[in-house]
């Protein structure tokens, strides 16, 4: 069952079906629309519609109750074909003269003719995502699904696509830059190229001539836009389908975040603008001294940037409401013109973007530079800058360093604990051998014997631990004792808690033997590292015997002056000193 209207054509009244009235109007729209930039155009169409209407009184005459597309088809090619108007006929808006002679003298002009060449448009009959691709094949021609498996393939074959990344990891920077070409190609194309909206278009696009038997042809053929319920397409056609789908929804989502972010960057902009003086220079005053002095700049840069922002948008926007059929697609001159436009924002927006960049950066080198000074000079104490969590180790241990020569301002590490665990410990470091580093600390002592231990590991000679009484002169009796350098693994507490830790597992398998306290601490130093240990020594001081209370220093160092050796290695560490006293009576 169909759906009949009745219209008026030249006041007459006609019942015809739904299909039909479609028809014939895309028929009498594309005939007024090439006929109306010629001259007497007007005329032609109206003679048109009168032998239109005439056909349809013969219609009604033989019995037709409501003309059908297909009366309406047979009328287009009788109507549109040069030879079915031929004859002179006394009823005729021509007269005698005949309609032929009219028709053709009026719709021939010499600069035109009949064909008017082959051009170039987007096809939206054929089309995946815009058309392009269609439009090419048509104008070039080919097949159009070779068109598009090209363009994917040069995805793959160019440097960057996956094939060249297999072969050619160098090429994946810039072949980057060209598939992004590739696609920034498309659109382009895709904004530059007129749409074939009108069978005139269509018949140009196709390099048929433009007359009234190929309108008539053109107008019957029905336009599809290729969509998965209306024929089978096929894997391949589907699979393109899909992937055009989804870049197009893409679009109109990145479409909605545009405008989101063009909405949030209004509504900031008018916010900055209109803020309190006061307040703002309360929240943040480098900044805002930085906003003062380049108010202008930033005010055009921005409104240049909501340019760039608000003509994508608009675009895309419209390209979703024409699609649903809410809008008309624009036309060539505008697209040109919008793009003419944006190209000009876009220019603008990166000159003053550019400028406004190099003005941040030296604001930002210049603030980063005066906190960086505040910082440091928080972090110095006794003329040493410290991270703050070294300084906070080092005092809390009443550590101080005494000399810090090419340390990278680094004196303290973690991670290689001999135990495996987190621990912090001194360390320093430097790649070129050339760190002079000394760092003690002091303990008044009674008279007694006494014994200093430490655990030490190092990767070349030259770092010593030592100990000496009251000031350090040419006469000071130094006790020192050099770090063995076996490097990041082994060392002696490794070694020793390996043979203990195999020992203890041997007697406990014997039964009879219950395994000591300290088990599971030799077990941890055993397995570090992979069980290759860290390199760790304890390594002990001769015996210091004082007659009278002193203040004993105490520490590690690689300076010569203390340690009478030169600094061979890269890299020392040092913890867990323990300073005993050896005489005390029972």
């Amino acid at each position: 069952m169909k759906k009949n209207i009745t219209i008026n054509l030249l006041g007459r009244l006609y019942a015809i079906d739904e299909d039909a009235y479609e028809l014939l109007k895309r028929y009498t729209d594309s005939l007024r629309s090439y006929f109306g930039r010629r001259e007497g155009g007007e005329e032609i169409a109206d003679d048109i519609e009168a032998r239109i209407a005439e056909l349809f009184d013969e219609l009604k005459a033989s019995g037709v109750q409501a003309i059908t597309i297909e009366h309406v088809q047979d009328i287009i090619h009788r109507v549109g074909s040069p030879e079915e108007m031929e004859s002179p006929s006394p009823d005729s808006p021509r007269g005698e003269e005949g309609f032929t002679s009219q028709f053709t003298d009026s719709i021939t002009p010499p600069s035109e003719g009949l064909g008017g060449g082959r051009r170039l448009y987007r096809n939206l009959s054929d089309r995946k995502l815009m058309g392009v691709l269609s439009g090419l094949a048509t104008y070039f021609g080919g097949d159009v699904l070779w068109w598009r498996l090209g363009y994917v393939a040069l995805f793959f074959l160019l440097p960057g696509g996956f094939v060249s990344r297999m072969f050619y990891w160098s090429r994946w920077h810039w072949g980057i830059s060209i598939n992004a070409g590739l696609i920034i190609l498309y659109f382009i194309l895709g904004v530059l190229m007129p749409v074939a909206e009108t069978p005139e278009d269509r018949l140009r696009m196709k390099g048929k001539k433009v007359n009234p038997q190929n309108l008539a042809d053109e107008v019957s053929q029905p336009q599809t836009t290729q969509r998965p319920d209306e024929g089978h397409m096929g894997c391949l056609g589907g699979f393109f389908f899909i992937m055009g789908t989804l870049i197009r929804w893409s679009i109109y989502a990145i479409g909605i975040a545009l405008a989101i972010s063009l909405l949030a960057g209004i509504v900031g902009l008018i916010a900055v603008m209109t803020m309190p003086h006061m307040m703002i220079h309360e929240s943040d005053p480098t900044f805002w001294q930085f906003f003062d002095a380049n108010q202008s700049h930033l005010l055009i840069a921005s409104l240049l940037c909501l340019g760039v922002l608000l003509i994508p948008t608009y675009c895309i926007i419209h390209s979703f409401f024409s699609e649903i059929r809410m809008l008309k697609p624009m036309g060539f001159g505008q697209r040109l013109a919008f793009l003419i436009i944006w190209i000009g924002l876009f220019i603008g927006a990166a000159f003053y973007g550019t400028s406004l960049v190099a003005k941040i950066k030296e604001a930002e080198d210049k603030s980063w530079h005066i906190r960086d000074e505040q910082y440091r000079k928080e972090n110095t104490h006794d003329g040493i800058f410290y991270d703050p969590d070294e300084w906070e180790f080092l005092s809390e241990r009443d550590w101080r360093v005494i000399r810090a020569d090419h340390c990278n301002e680094r004196y303290t590490s973690s991670g290689q604990y001999y135990t495996g665990h987190g621990a912090r410990y001194i360390d320093t470091y430097d790649s070129r051998h050339r760190q002079l580093f000394t760092i003690e600390r002091s303990e008044l002592l009674q008279p007694g014997t006494y014994r200093l231990t430490a655990c030490v590991r190092a990767n070349g000679q030259g770092a010593y631990v030592y100990a000496f009484t009251d000031s350090l002169t040419a006469a000071t009796t130094i006790y020192r004792t050099e770090i063995p350098a076996d490097g990041n693994t082994g060392g002696g507490l490794w070694r020793e808690a390996k043979i203990r830790r195999d020992s203890m597992d041997l007697a406990y398998s014997k039964g009879g033997y219950e395994l000591p306290a300290d088990y599971n601490f030799l077990c941890a130093i055993a397995v570090t590292n992979g069980g290759n240990g860290f390199g760790w020594n304890r390594i002990a001081l001769p015996d210091m015997h004082f007659s009278k209370a002193v203040t004993l220093h105490y520490g590690v160092s690689t300076d010569p002056a203390i340690t009478r050796a030169s600094w061979l290695g890269q890299w020392f560490s040092a913890c867990d000193f323990e300073l005993k006293r050896i005489d005390e009576k029972k």
